[in-house]
């Protein structure tokens, strides 16, 4: 398969180039797209043929549920039944923007888009150029990170060209994402929601909306609705280190023994030598999390063989970024 690149202004797209790309959602075919959180790929979510081509693009695994991306709450609540009203108060504060909601599914969804679950995700992203594609295409795009699976999360072209090239029809190139975080995703099925994957809003501020609603974070079966975390890893071994820990100590000991070995600070530690990669995040947790997909996917470039991450503060965009990190450590 030959993949159409499409290059597109993030904040002004030509009409033209959008309708190109929606013009092949509207066939059946897979389209990249960026949001403000990464890239995403996706199909006609109401055509489940086109839906199989997102799973075999990605090599995903099919008890891996997608995500319904929408261009308003009116083209969502089309997909659902049994909404609450306090989710219409989220969808005011955060829509557009990185929360996505579980909801019930109703008949119109392919039940491949939700992996047999009874529940669908629903997300508005807050990118023009993914606004305007949807809204051409005349659909819900059925979406996920546009990454082969087991691969890191795309925040930029380059990374889908070179995971996807060749195995999607086309791709929507608006640069680099604003966020790097993938979104929030709240279980709004029954009170109080749930959060099950922690991401780009944060616990504290949907409690600003409801307070006393949201629960943390509920641990979920094999194929559950938080989305595996494969993509969250890079080939290295991830190494959380968190306060009190001695990174350097740490680090030289593998370096030692002949390891390549990466190392993420954000706090002012003591650097170790002898390292193939340091990365220093200056910016606090908002630049942790554009960059971390960035981080991974370089020290896969650069054969990293240990990477030692350091933790930021749980808390806000704190907690998403050090969720990706833990993921990233499971084997």
């Amino acid at each position: 398969m030959q993949t159409v690149h499409l290059k597109v202004d993030p904040d002004n797209p030509n009409p033209r180039i959008i309708e190109i790309a929606a013009a092949l959602i509207r066939e059946g075919e897979t389209v990249a797209f960026p949001t403000e959180t990464v890239y995403g790929v996706g199909a006609n979510g109401l055509d489940e043929k086109a839906v199989q081509r997102v799973f075999k693009a990605k090599r995903r695994p099919l008890n891996n549920p997608l995500l319904m991306h929408v261009m308003s709450w009116e083209q969502a609540s089309s997909l659902v039944t049994g909404i609450y009203e306090e989710v219409l108060l989220l969808i005011n504060r955060f829509w557009p923007g990185p929360l996505t909601l579980v909801a019930r599914a109703n008949d119109l969804v392919p039940p491949l888009v939700t992996a047999g679950l009874s529940t669908v995700g629903l997300r508005m992203p807050d990118h023009r150029v993914a606004l305007d594609l949807i809204k051409a295409a005349g659909v819900p795009v059925a979406a996920t990170s546009a990454n082969l699976s087991g691969r890191p999360s795309s925040t930029s072209a380059r990374h889908v060209m070179k995971d996807l090239n060749g195995r999607i029809a086309g791709i929507l190139n608006a640069g680099t994402t604003g966020w790097g975080i993938e979104s929030t995703i709240l279980d709004v099925t029954r009170t109080p929601f749930t959060i099950l994957r922690p991401g780009a809003i944060s616990r504290e501020r949907l409690e600003e909306v409801l307070p006393g609603l949201i629960e943390a974070v509920r641990p979920q079966p094999e194929g559950g609705g938080r989305m595996r975390a494969a993509h969250y890893r890079p080939d290295a071994q991830v190494i959380p280190v968190k306060p009190g820990d001695n990174l350097a100590e740490l680090a030289q000991a593998q370096a030692a023994k002949g390891k390549r070995v990466g190392v993420v600070v954000a706090t002012h530690r003591e650097l170790p030598t002898l390292t193939d990669l340091v990365v220093v995040i200056n910016g606090g947790s908002a630049e942790y999390g554009r960059r971390l997909y960035e981080i991974f996917r370089m020290a896969d470039s650069r054969r990293i063989e240990y990477l030692f991450m350091e933790i930021p503060e749980e808390k806000g965009l704190g907690a998403a970024v050090a969720d990706r990190i833990y993921e990233a450590a499971r084997r």
